[in-house]
């Protein structure tokens, strides 16, 4: 039975230096008239949901039309985001390319769990090269709950790979604790990379199996994910 392996995109496998947050600035300022929209808010683990909701009702923008002014500003976001990604570059952190290539000749289904946009997680990805690895996911279109999307990226890659319920191992690879909480509630064990804010010792501490300083070495990741 093959396992189910979910990725983190944002410094787990890339860091795009702001583009995102520029983008979704840029989105605020455009459609809303507001500079800087974004200042102070964190945004590690979170969904875009969530964020472009928190930030809608500080500036205040929420209540009844909430649900309109997400449309409109996702929106305008998913438009702005490609050329922000262009012009911060970014760079893909180590060993994510020869980890993808590698499962792709091993008994693994490789998805993603990510706050992102569905749409954003693909501008991001192609902008890498890295979107034609994986075959679908969770996203944070709809939930402001991470564990959500992760339970949403399970049931997708089951039905699409005709997997029983529950029958796949699944593991999450992410960079904070909210990944390896949404992991632990959603059934599944957690891999954490400490390639964000967080070390190896406080993604452990948080309650993960596994924990790495980076994706580097694929043999010992490999290890870990198959094993």
């Amino acid at each position: 039975m093959p396992r189910i392996l979910l990725f983190d995109i944002d410094m787990t496998m890339v860091r795009t230096d702001g583009a995102g947050r520029g983008a979704m600035d840029a989105a605020f300022r455009q459609q809303f008239g507001i500079e800087q929209a974004t200042e102070g808010m964190v945004f590690d683990g979170r969904t875009d949901h969530g964020i472009f909701n928190e930030c809608l009702e500080r500036h205040g923008l929420g209540g009844r039309d909430l649900s309109s002014h997400f449309e409109r500003i996702a929106e305008s976001y998913l438009d702005h985001l490609p050329g922000r990604l262009a012009e911060k570059g970014g760079v893909v952190l180590p060993g994510v390319r020869e980890l993808l290539g590698a499962l792709a000749d091993e008994d693994a289904v490789v998805g993603l769990a990510t706050g992102n946009l569905r749409r954003g997680a693909a501008h991001k990805l192609r902008h890498f090269g890295l979107w034609e690895h994986f075959a679908g996911g969770g996203f944070g279109d709809r939930h402001t709950v991470r564990a959500e999307l992760v339970r949403d990226g399970i049931a997708e890659l089951e039905t699409k790979f005709g997997l029983a319920a529950g029958s796949a191992g699944v593991i999450v690879l992410g960079d904070t604790p909210l990944d390896i909480d949404a992991a632990h509630l959603a059934g599944a064990r957690a891999l954490g990379v400490g390639t964000g804010r967080y070390s190896p010792e406080q993604l452990r501490e948080a309650g993960a199996e596994f924990a790495l300083a980076d994706l580097g070495n694929t043999p010992e990741v490999l290890k870990i994910l198959l094993g």
